[in-house]
């Protein structure tokens, strides 16, 4: 277990310094990869940069809790966002290609030419997606604990944090274009080996599915046992996936990065075509943990501990660098873009300031792992309630700005100010939202503020 997992930090230490031979010291390089990632790598790092310790963790435990319907939620809603690949993708790719534009603020602030607009932008999706990032630093250190008893959760946190920002420093994109690929691999092949492997244990699919459904029916039901599953939830969710994915500033940033049109099309056709078989297995094996009479105590922890409990031992390790490879993809490309992002934005294209802030995220994610997270909200939970809700209220400005002629500068600062005004009230005084997310109400807020304020300033002087 020890030596793979050294093996699997030195080969991604190895992928940093390679990269750092061949980045050149330019913004473009460091930060886009010269703008030539091909159909392959774009689609292995869109993959892997999406499928983070939510993936490994998050979702088996949800199952754990509320059964099978959270298989829909999350790989239909996933499905659809592909398309946003091509409808967003694709004139952001364009766009940034022509104006040489590096971050998501700089083609929002750039298309008005209002300053404000592209710091606000920028801000706000730093602020949101720090939460996001400190997550798999938590899910680094859950990993590591069941590796190594004696170590805190906490200090296996930092522990994978310094590892990552030691690789982002060394090569940049490239870097975390290239050992999104590598992590990729291994953690589809690490998710299929669990789930064979478990369901052979259990007797097969079939009868570890019986087994589950004759503890609890329940979990067979779209309500699930705690009713969680609603049709207002599943909507929401829908809705949330869709617009909110794409507002990932890892996701937008490798918009940027494609070699050609061509790229882009490919991880829209291939993304969902591995979404759909990826989601199920965590899920089912969630499920089927509760056929097997063990109690979980974390559910968070239920994959982990069905693959420990109904694998061959080298199964086991081989799933936890898996899990390691979800999370650190994920971390890995939250911590540059972020750092890219703020340096672009607040101090210009200038790559040795982007190192230095990439250190200080490090340290604000682990502080957020030490004061920040509640396990008893779960990762699917935090996330819900900070990233999730604060990101989704920036994709009314951005679908505006790449197909509506009558937005305007204000339109789009109203609907980001007032959506995030949603999430924040909502966040200290809860109102009633009708079944509904929290995210999906601010979600609405933002398209009517920027509708209303853009038709009230449109052909005035920005």
């Amino acid at each position: 277990m020890i030596w793979l997992l050294l093996l699997y930090f030195l080969i991604l230490l190895l992928i940093g310094i390679y990269a750092h031979k061949k980045t050149k010291a330019m913004p473009e390089d460091y930060f886009l990869a010269n703008r030539r990632f091909g159909p392959l790598i774009l689609f292995f790092t869109l993959a892997a940069t999406n499928f983070s310790a939510f993936t490994f963790l998050g979702f088996a435990g949800k199952a754990y809790t509320d059964g099978l319907g959270q298989y829909g939620i999350m790989a239909l809603g996933t499905s659809f966002m592909a398309i946003m690949f091509y409808i967003l993708g694709r004139k952001i790719w364009k766009i940034g290609r022509e104006k040489g534009y590096i971050t998501p603020g700089e083609l929002i602030g750039g298309h008005y030419n209002s300053r404000g607009l592209q710091l606000l932008f920028a801000l706000i999706m730093s602020l949101f997606t720090i939460p996001y990032l400190a997550i798999q630093a938590i899910g680094a250190g859950y990993i590591l604990q069941i590796i190594f008893p004696s170590l805190s959760m906490k200090i296996g946190a930092v522990a994978v944090m310094a590892i990552i920002c030691l690789y982002v420093l060394s090569g940049g994109m490239k870097a975390s274009g290239w050992t999104d690929v590598f992590q990729g691999m291994i953690m589809i092949a690490a998710m299929i080996l669990a789930f064979f492997f478990i369901a052979i244990s259990l007797g097969g699919a079939e009868k570890a599915t019986q087994s589950a459904f004759e503890v609890n029916a329940s979990l067979f039901s779209r309500p699930g046992p705690n009713g969680y599953f609603s049709v207002e939830i599943w909507l929401s969710f829908l809705i949330l996936w869709i617009f909110c994915d794409p507002m990932f500033p890892q996701i937008f940033t490798r918009f940027y990065t494609a070699k050609s049109e061509k790229s882009l099309k490919a991880a829209m056709v291939l993304y969902p075509l591995l979404i759909s078989f990826f989601f199920l297995f965590p899920v089912l094996i969630g499920v089927w943990a509760h056929g097997t009479g063990m109690e979980i105590n974390n559910p968070d922890s239920v994959l982990l501990v069905m693959v420990e409990n109904y694998t061959p031992h080298f199964i086991f390790s081989f799933v936890i660098v898996g899990a390691l490879a979800a999370l650190m993809s994920t971390a890995d490309s939250q911590l540059l873009s972020i750092s890219t992002i703020l340096t672009c934005d607040l101090f210009g294209k200038k790559v040795r300031y982007s190192k230095i802030i990439t250190i200080l995220l490090t340290i604000f994610s682990i502080i957020f792992v030490i004061f920040g997270y509640s396990p008893k909200t779960g990762i699917m939970g935090t996330l819900v309630k900070t990233t999730f809700s604060g990101l989704v209220v920036l994709f009314p400005a951005t679908i505006a700005t790449l197909y509506w002629k009558k937005a305007t500068k204000w339109g789009c600062i109203a609907s980001i100010i007032g959506g995030e005004t949603v999430v924040f009230f909502h966040a200290f005084f809860p109102f009633k939202t009708f079944g509904f997310l929290p995210a999906i109400v601010a979600l609405l807020v933002s398209f009517i503020l920027l509708f209303i304020f853009s038709i009230a300033t449109y052909g005035r002087s920005n």
